[in-house]
C-alpha cells in the first residue's frame, strides 16, 4: 500500500509545480489539499507497518 501512496504523491508534487508555474492558485489550493491528505496517509500507514 505504501508504494502506490508514494506514487500518487509524487504525482501531487509535479502536478502542484506546475499548477504554481503557471499562477493557477485555487487549482494549487485543491491540489495542496490532495497532497496534505495523501501525505498523512502514507504516513500512518509507514507507522502502522514499523509497529508490526
Amino acid at each position: 500500500m505504501v508504494n502506490p501512496l508514494f506514487m500518487e504523491i509524487r504525482k501531487l508534487v509535479a502536478d502542484l509545480a506546475s499548477t504554481l508555474i503557471l499562477g493557477k492558485h485555487k487549482d494549487a489550493a485543491s491540489l495542496a489539499m490532495s497532497l496534505s491528505e495523501k501525505s498523512k496517509a502514507l504516513a500512518q500507514e509507514l507507522q502502522v507497518n514499523n509497529s508490526k
